[in-house]
């Protein structure tokens, strides 16, 4: 039987591979890295995976896997807007959106998001070559998909312990599947508020009454206690897609005026480039930001903060800075601060911060895939600089779990490279460079975010 015929399930039956990934390492001590790496099972720290119902109800459609990141490619290609949502719409046959996807497809095929696809296709779904046909096979089978798909595809092919879910799209916090995920849960729209709505949508979900600086500070503290009973292992923000990471300080009064101004909006604020600069209600954020750290302290929860490039198109650089939270980092001595996507495409401050202080931990979630050679060069100078303990190997950051298997694959072929390359030039011995990966890679992220009972 060809590989293009066998069913999804057969492959997911079969042995962990040696994904054939590009600039894959040679030679005996790679191999044996690597097939070590391969048994580790990895403590994945940042997942979006929807709820394995949702995706069973969802369309059995392979453009799924195109519509998240790498469909960001194909329009920083030149892929009109208009056709990018086309792509989206399972109801378009697919002959017509594959002809809309081909062109920008050739041209962005080697980015690291079009490798971690190819790499699902071809693992997972037997598909070698991106084409019509291969999509109408995935789709064939994509219709096969039954309840145990997410087992199948985490724990017994991408060898995953188990993995940090931020479940953004409940509105209440869920407790996921015990056996596969633990709960990061943000509280942004506690800091930077935009309306009396927001006032408004805080005193429904927590009983609280918000009218008063001092009450929204109570909301959060009430929100905090309802994740903490679902099981939230971590605190995450990803509030550098709305304004600075900068925090300055502010005192108890000037964040009262503010919050005074924003519970006299009706409605919120035209959104708008400028919002990224522009924060008329800052003394606000900047106090409740600080709130959230202290209130971290005491739960003694971890922080998880974007830096670095953010998803989609023409966001606002700059705010995601990581050196911009240094001054933030220093007030919380307590906060064990892990600083999300090695902050590409400033790694260089992130390996700072983490040298520096104690409690900052740089995490490779995303890094994989947003630039493969850029994560091995930051895996490498990293190990120069930071003490291993502080460095979290990988975070899928995906919404669809075949992605999830394909970056894992290339986290642990280019992870085996970084490692092989130390050995052979005589920095690491062979169980130096095991002791590491298993450190980065399950050791560590288990520490910070341990899964309970």
């Amino acid at each position: 039987m060809s590989i293009e015929r066998r069913s999804f399930l057969a492959a997911c039956a079969a042995p962990l591979a040696v994904s054939r990934v590009r600039a894959q390492g040679s030679g005996a001590l790679y191999r044996s890295l690597l097939h070590a790496i391969d048994r580790i099972a990895l403590v994945d720290t940042h997942e979006h995976l929807i709820a394995e119902k949702d995706r069973l109800n969802a369309p059995r459609d392979p453009f799924l896997l195109v519509s998240h990141y790498l469909i960001n490619d194909l329009v920083s290609a030149g892929l009109p807007g208009a056709d990018a949502a086309r792509l989206n719409d399972a109801g378009i046959p697919l002959e017509t959106r594959f002809a809309l996807f081909e062109p920008w497809w050739r041209v962005a095929r080697f980015t690291g998001y079009a490798e971690a696809f190819r790499i699902a296709l071809r693992d997972l779904y037997g598909v070698e070559e991106v084409s019509l046909r291969g999509f109408e096979n995935v789709q064939e089978q994509m219709l096969k998909l039954r309840t145990g798909f997410y087992k199948l595809v985490l724990r017994d092919r991408a060898n995953i312990a188990y993995s940090v879910l931020d479940d953004y799209w409940n509105g209440e916090p869920v407790r996921p599947d015990p056996d596969l995920f633990v709960l990061a849960r943000k509280f942004d729209w506690f800091v930077a508020p935009r309306s009396r709505r927001d006032l408004t949508r805080m005193e429904e979900v927590t009983g609280i009454a918000v009218t008063t600086l001092e009450g929204l500070k109570r909301a959060l503290e009430k929100r905090i206690e309802q994740n903490l009973a679902v099981g939230m292992v971590t605190i995450k923000s990803t509030i550098a897609y709305q304004r600075s990471l900068e925090f300055i300080p502010a005192s108890e009064a000037d964040a009262a005026r503010a919050f005074q101004v924003l519970a006299a909006r009706e409605d919120p604020p035209p959104s708008g480039p400028r919002e990224a600069v522009d924060r008329p209600l800052r003394a606000l954020e900047d106090h409740m930001f600080h709130h959230l750290l202290d209130l971290a302290a005491q739960h003694r929860l971890p922080v998880q903060v974007h830096t670095g490039i953010q998803a989609g198109n023409a966001n606002h650089l700059p705010n995601s800075r990581p050196s911009l939270l240094t001054q933030t980092i220093r007030m919380h001595p307590a906060v064990p601060f892990d600083l999300f996507h090695v902050g590409y495409p400033w790694t260089g401050e992130v390996i700072a911060l983490a040298k520096m202080f104690p409690q900052v931990h740089a995490d490779f979630c995303w890094a994989w895939v947003l630039s493969p050679a850029h994560a091995r060069r930051a895996l490498a100078e990293m190990l120069d600089a930071v003490p291993f303990n502080k460095i979290m190997g990988f975070g899928g950051d995906y919404r669809y779990v075949e992605l999830t298997y394909g970056h894992a694959r290339m986290a642990r072929v280019n992870i085996a490279r970084v490692l092989g390359e130390m050995v052979e030039a005589h920095i690491l011995l062979e169980a130096d460079a095991l002791e590491i990966a298993e450190a980065i890679l399950a050791k560590n992220p288990a520490r910070l975010f341990p899964k309970r009972g």
